[in-house]
């Protein structure tokens, strides 16, 4: 333990125990009884002597001027004195009392020994404790003349008890009482049992005193900084025994509960947070619901996100503009000299600048990205709060991530204070320097992902801003950024604000309109929202417990302050006496709750195991939950991070994976088409929490958008066994065609989809991408194929090659293949060997790949992901499970799911597959009013087809080589793959680039000049380079009004044909 406990006492004792030395332990650590308090294990110093060491110095000096210390035992009673250091000092009245080995009965023992128990021997001089049965109280409670229930006990501070002291008899040996009074421990109240009144008011002094719980109010300083402050001290505390606990309420608190001392120092901690961090200034008392503008502000244009939370873009005075929060663009200072800050201040009134100077004072400069709050004075608002966006040239270029994360911390903020408006001026756009382009472009986006989760308070963002350049450029990024997630019409500039009455009106119908429980399209829709579990508006809530006890975690003590004791009785009377884990326990119709149902799920803690029986419980229950919901036909649920609190210890990341990979699974496999609603909950203090799910699902894009379907392309050469490994993999012999032949049988791309193994997977056969033999013709559709098949974007790469001798070919295609794919692809890549029945026996494919260096790096650029199949085995029964292509399918399987949730749990993309999808979906859409009923799958295959061959005319000049590029990642022949579909203007802005830089491009060439003939650039020198982008030019030009994909080829081919000459001549 360090120097925690550095101040010793020492007795003289022959041998103790292990529920002795226990015994003493306890006694030491009771100040009532001992005079002690915090200290350390009892030990052992020589044969005589032992000694225990406290924490603090007052403790050591009360044990020491006690005369005699007593320690009752089953069996009899230990006196003894102590003294302050190992040596005997004759002259200290501080003797031992214990048994002494040279006399039967020592003069000053007070050790009493009782008749029925023999005398100690010569052999051993310990204590003997009494063997002779003893009546415990709980066996005549029926006899017991008196009993009390302790008052004023909460149930958060009764569920502490049962954690720290529940066992039989413990809390009562721990006050000191023993077997003199009983103490029970129910749901909703302590109850004492003693034949003594004296007793019975001596436990109730006990614990009052020992025990102590206070409920602070924070006003608007409920911060993950505090939270984070109260952790740390808590976890500090409760090494090697439960000694306090902390629970956040919804409502601005913070309830301190557990052994006084700690729970005073835990209050010192939030008293000193609040001298430090809280504005000490009276809040208006009446806000209004709705934000109105201010005469002369205007609204240009309105926007609706999730759950009906509204945008407005808005020219006009902020100094004017009324809402619950205004935003100040301050600096690390504080000091409001100039641009908007300055005009707040000056409208606020003296006051804000003066606590602004003791913001600084107190805590120091503010660091860029963070947000401070003090009044607004005399401005329209209840709170002022001071971003500190980026100078332009002093954040190392990030100042657009730093403006996003000033934005997010002030809605945040705001969210945490549970206001309903917001008004943004163009942060760091002014005196600081920052492009107004970047700016808004940051702000947008930040508005964008807080309004992407719904459950907020607020309502109401306004970006306001009375520069007109300004506002144009906040616009044009919120119909940019916003447009796409459920946009309300841009209003005509000019609208004054008397006007605005009825627009918010209508406003108000329609979101009522919007809002609703389930999920859209029939589908499992996931929302992440941060908020309170106990607010969410849906069918179900879920209240995880430890076991049986459903007020064992901090959301059900929550749910139980809402409730009252009706939620643990019909628990009860729901559950019977058991359940086990992973078991969901439906209550319906709870008082108090606005939603319909809670659901209380027995998990068991963390084990430190991804894959132990916590985890599998916590799947069972996932899916036990989502299987009652759909039952019961409900729409909606909502669920808080399950196990990740403190009683049952889940790491943040582990939940996240375990549940999105259930919810998943649901999905798959749930029959109904009706809308279901999967609400994760993150308590808003929970930052941790946060940021683990987002990662998780920021490259998941909702089920409306793609297939819920792991999409996988099986990449490789002629006869590697692409074609053989797909039929493996879904267990078909003939579904994808296969050939003897040592040419490829595959001649175009092949998609299917089938359930494996409970996973939806879409297979895309490819032809041999990386065979020279192939005419450039023959292979770019079908290479543009499987880019539309997979847009937008593939899970897993699956890169096929075969258990033989490398020869040069081989070698040249993993050459070609290392060429292609950016570092980027190959995070989503596995390389899977076919013919594996040609590995000798007792090698493995690793042993085979670390044979070859070349075959070794391009393994080892994949993650080390690398699989081995043998069709031939494929209906055999093996001994030897890794030549058993059974096995090694969930092993490949179980590889895909472990890359996809490493990567964040999306797909790999890249510009290339993001247009093909934006242009799919404009498809789409075209065909949807036109097609009447034709299901949605068959128009997006319908959709795929059209955009393939609209890609293919305008590619028709464009190298294979680029285009294979483009779609793995290669940034440089990315940019020109997307600039030729995207941009005819930038193609006459790349012909005036090269046309100047021609004889030097085509010097560099040298021989292979005639390379920009056919435009099949594939290298990744900057002349190859030259030469692919002036062989796209001419194609792009001849192709120009080409209705086939073939007509558009022919001009190409003619155009570079006649151009031949000249580019020679380049030379």
């Amino acid at each position: 333990m360090g120097d925690t406990y550095q101040y010793p006492v020492f007795f003289e004792c022959q041998s103790l125990l292990g529920e002795q030395k226990k015994r003493i332990e306890k006694y030491f650590r009771i100040r009532r009884r001992s005079g002690g308090g915090d200290c350390g294990p009892l030990r052992r110093v020589n044969d005589k002597v032992y000694s225990i060491t406290f924490k603090w110095q007052r403790d050591q000096q009360r044990v020491l001027q006690r005369p005699e210390h007593v320690v009752e035992f089953p069996g009899g009673r230990l006196a003894f004195t102590v003294r302050d250091s190992l040596e005997t000092h004759t002259s200290s009245p501080t003797t031992t009392s214990t048994p002494n080995q040279d006399s039967a009965a020592p003069a000053q023992s007070s050790l009493s020994i009782p008749a029925s128990t023999p005398p100690p021997s010569d052999e051993a001089h310990e204590l003997q404790p009494d063997r002779s049965p003893r009546p415990y109280l709980q066996e005549e409670k029926e006899e017991l003349k008196k009993e009390r229930t302790v008052s004023n006990m909460s149930t958060h501070m009764l569920d502490f008890l049962k954690k720290a002291y529940g066992g039989p008899g413990v809390l009562g040996d721990f006050l000191g009482f023993d077997n003199e009074v009983e103490i029970e421990l129910r749901d909703t109240e302590l109850r004492l049992f003693s034949f003594s009144a004296g007793k019975l008011d001596d436990a109730e002094k006990a614990l009052q005193g020992e025990f102590m719980e206070v409920k602070t109010d924070v006003p608007n300083c409920l911060s993950s900084e505090l939270w984070k402050k109260l952790k740390s001290k808590t976890n500090e505390m409760n090494q090697g025994q439960w000694r306090a606990q902390v629970l956040f309420g919804s409502d601005s608190t913070v309830n301190l509960l557990g052994h006084t001392k700690e729970v005073e120092e835990l209050n010192e901690t939030v008293t000193q947070f609040n001298l430090q961090r809280t504005v000490h200034l009276p809040v208006p008392e009446v806000a209004q619901d709705l934000v109105n503008l201010s005469e002369g502000n205007t609204v240009v244009a309105s926007y609706s996100l999730c759950d009906g939370l509204q945008v407005l873009v808005c020219q006009g005075d902020i100094t004017k503009q009324e809402a619950d929060a205004l935003v100040n663009a301050a600096n690390e200072d504080l000091d409001h000299c100039g641009g908007v800050a300055a005009a707040l201040s000056k409208a606020g009134g003296s006051e804000v600048q003066r606590e602004s100077n003791d913001l600084v004072k107190y805590t120091g400069k503010i660091h860029t990205g963070d947000v401070v709050v003090t009044t607004g004075g005399n401005l329209k608002c209840k709170k002022l709060l001071h971003a500190v966006g980026p100078v332009a040239g002093k954040a190392g270029g990030k100042e657009k991530l730093l403006l996003e994360k000033a934005v997010n911390s002030a809605l945040n903020l705001s969210e945490i204070m549970e206001f309903k408006s917001i008004a943004l001026p163009c942060i760091s756009s002014g005196v600081f320097g920052v492009p107004v382009t970047v700016c808004s472009e940051a702000i947008v986006t930040a508005v964008k992902e807080f309004g992407s989760q719904g459950g907020r308070s607020l309502s109401r963002i306004i970006l306001i801003d009375n520069r007109g350049e300004v506002v144009r450029a906040m616009q044009e990024a919120c119909d940019r950024l916003l447009q796409g997630i459920s946009p309300r019409d841009s209003m005509p500039s000019g609208i004054p604000t008397g006007d605005l009455g009825s627009l918010m009106d209508a406003a108000a119908k329609d979101t009522a309109k919007e809002v609703m429980t389930g999920a859209p399209e029939g589908r499992v829709h996931v929302e992440v929202v941060q908020g309170t579990i106990e607010t969410q508006q849906v069918d179900a809530l879920v209240s995880p417990m430890v076991g049986h006890d459903p007020l064992s975690t901090r959301v059900a003590n929550t749910l139980y302050k809402m409730v009252g004791s009706q939620l643990t009785a019909r628990f009860r009377k729901k559950a019977g006496e058991e359940t086990l884990p992973g078991d969901a326990v439906l209550v319906e119709n709870l008082p108090g709750l606005p939603s319909n149902a809670v659901l209380f799920l027995n998990l068991i803690p963390w084990d430190d195991d991804e894959d132990g029986t916590a985890v599998q419980v916590l799947r069972v229950g996932i899916n036990n939950i989502l299987t009652s919901c759909e039952n019961k036909g409900f729409g909606s649920v909502a669920l808080p991070v399950l196990g990740a609190g403190i009683a049952l210890r889940f790491p943040d990341i582990e939940v996240a994976r375990v549940l999105l990979e259930e919810v998943q699974k649901f999905e798959q496999s749930r029959a109904s088409k009706t809308p279901f609603l999967v609400r994760i909950t993150i308590h808003p203090t929970d930052t941790e929490a946060s940021e683990v799910f987002k990662a998780f699902t920021k490259n998941i894009h909702s089920p409306d958008q793609v297939s819920t379907s792991k999409r996988i392309v099986l990449l490789g050469k002629t006869g590697s066994g692409k074609s053989n490994l797909a039929n493996t993999i879904f267990g078909e012999a003939e579904l994808f065609a296969t050939y003897n032949s040592p040419n490829s049988g595959t001649t175009e791309c092949q998609t299917e989809t089938r359930t494996v193994k409970g996973r939806s997977i879409t297979l895309i056969d490819t032809p041999g991408f990386f065979d020279s033999e192939r005419s450039e013709e023959d292979i770019k559709p079908e290479i543009m194929s499987c880019i539309t098949e997979c847009a937008p974007g593939p899970h897993a790469f699956l890169i096929v090659l075969k258990v033989d001798r490398f020869t040069e070919h081989e070698q040249a295609v993993i050459t070609k293949i290392l060429q292609y794919f950016s570092e980027d692809a190959l995070k989503y890549a596995v390389i899977v060997f076919t013919h594996g029945d040609q590995l000798p026996k007792g090698k493995t494919i690793q042993d085979f790949v670390s044979q070859n260096k070349n075959l070794s790096d391009l393994v080892k650029k994949c993650g080390s992901r690398c699989h081995v199949f043998d069709n031939k085995h494929w209906k055999n029964k093996q001994q030897n499970n890794y030549r058993s292509n059974q096995f090694q399918v969930e092993e490949l399987l179980n590889t895909v799911d472990k890359m996809v949730m490493e990567n964040s749990g999306g797909y790999y993309t890249n510009g290339m597959l993001q247009t093909v999808e934006e242009e799919i979906k404009k498809e789409e859409e075209q065909i949807k009013q036109s097609s009447g009923n034709m299901q949605q799958e068959e128009i997006r295959q319908h959709a795929k087809r059209n955009v393939s061959n609209r890609f293919l005319i305008q590619l028709a000049g464009t190298a294979t080589g680029a285009l294979l590029g483009a779609f793995f990642g290669v940034e440089a022949l990315l940019r020109l793959v997307i600039k030729d579909v995207k941009g005819p203007e930038l193609m006459k802005y790349m012909k005036g680039f090269l046309i100047g830089r021609a004889p030097a491009a085509a010097a560099a060439v040298g021989a292979e000049a005639a390379v920009v003939a056919t435009g099949a650039a594939i290298g990744l020198t900057t002349a190859a380079l030259a030469t692919g982008v002036m062989g796209g030019i001419i194609g792009h030009d001849a192709a120009e009004g080409a209705e086939t994909a073939m007509e558009a080829a022919e001009r190409a081919a003619n155009a570079v044909r006649d151009k031949r000459q000249s580019v020679l001549r380049l030379q």
